[in-house]
């Protein structure tokens, strides 16, 4: 007979947790239907429900902590506790923080566990992953691909026609096609009639969020020699009215436009053409990694500048785009990303 292809991982998992656990759990049910986890493992005082996800990223996590948060809630009232866990090959630090909120265990096959059960408080961290994928996989979030992930996070809550997304995001049908295909085998979006809406959009972004590197973008770092960041960015403003580019406030200083939370130092500017020799000595900027108070990026895509709004008489990016920034920065950056996460991109409720 021949075996499903998930049995190897799951047995996997099994010996895992009998290992780390040090008790004989039984399996006493491999799943059958969609109402139960992956593998239903028996202790003498616990039951154990594990749902497996052959990639440990924050989709296929929050996917996985979805599935076992519902099935926590019908499992009270019994006699026996249920610790829900989700197993993965290796679980990073997205998948991790998304675990820790639901309060869902989870074990990895690279030798890391985090394990919430009666009597038993399992912390097991460091390992490495064991697991690094070969090639490189498509990502849903790629430059061209995110202008429509930004499109149906800016109005999560609308259902997009295809035809609509074409249009609003300037990108072509068949990779629009494809994309929202991948969407739907992620789990991240659904069809109503004709129609594409988000499922869950916190957790859309902070797979965007995992899989965002800010250093794919052209950066110039330098210092400007001025007395605050505020006369700073006022000088670069001033001098880009004049230009026909387009500029907007990303990171720190777009995080403060937002929110005015947390002081900053670092100025970091999205400008769509690269900065002349003579634009940059009007402004006074001196090329230098050490001691920068102004990185100019000319971003990859120019989707970036799409929802910017001004405030104060200055244009900064849509609080998508800050957050998603705020990853690649120093100073207070998470907190200042925790801050713009909170007051705009809150869709959950929590």
């Amino acid at each position: 007979m021949s075996r499903s292809p998930r049995a190897a991982p799951l047995d996997r998992v099994k010996l895992a947790l009998r290992e780390i656990l040090g008790l004989e759990a039984d399996l006493i049910q491999q799943k059958s239907d969609s109402q139960n986890a992956d593998l239903l493992l028996n202790a003498p005082d616990v039951e154990f429900a594990v749902e497996w996800k052959a990639v440990g990223d924050a989709a296929n996590v929050g996917s996985a902590v979805r599935q076992l948060s519902v099935l926590k809630k019908k499992k009270k009232g019994r006699s026996k506790s249920v610790v829900p866990i989700v197993a993965v090959p290796f679980m990073g630090e997205t998948g991790r923080r998304l675990s820790a909120e639901a309060g869902i265990s989870w074990i990895d096959l690279s030798g890391n566990a985090w394990i919430d059960a009666p009597g038993r408080q399992i912390r097991i961290l460091g390992h490495p992953n064991r697991f690094t994928s070969r090639g490189r996989p498509a990502n849903v979030f790629a430059p061209k691909s995110s202008r429509v992930i930004r499109a149906l996070l800016i109005a999560p809550e609308r259902a997009f026609m295809q035809a609509e997304l074409v249009e609003a995001t300037g990108v072509d049908k068949g990779r629009v096609s494809r994309l929202l295909r991948r969407l739907e085998d992620m789990s991240l979006v659904a069809r109503e009639n004709s129609a594409i809406r988000l499922k869950e959009p916190s957790l859309v972004l902070e797979a965007w969020r995992e899989a965002y590197d800010f250093e794919k973008h052209d950066i110039l770092r330098g210092h400007v020699g001025v007395r605050s960041s505020d006369e700073l960015i006022r000088r670069l403003f001033a001098k880009s009215s004049s230009s026909k580019g387009r500029y907007a406030l990303t990171g720190l200083a777009g995080a403060w436009y937002l929110t005015r939370f947390a002081g900053f130092r670092l100025t970091t500017v999205f400008t769509s053409e690269i900065p002349s020799k003579k634009w940059l000595d009007a402004i006074g900027f001196q090329e230098q990694l050490r001691g920068a108070n102004l990185w100019l990026v000319r971003p990859v895509d120019d989707g970036v500048f799409d929802g910017t709004r001004v405030i104060d008489g200055v244009s900064t990016a849509h609080p998508i785009q800050v957050y998603l920034d705020l990853k690649a920065h120093p100073e207070r950056a998470s907190e200042a990303a925790a801050e713009v996460r909170s007051r705009f991109l809150n869709w959950s409720g929590a």
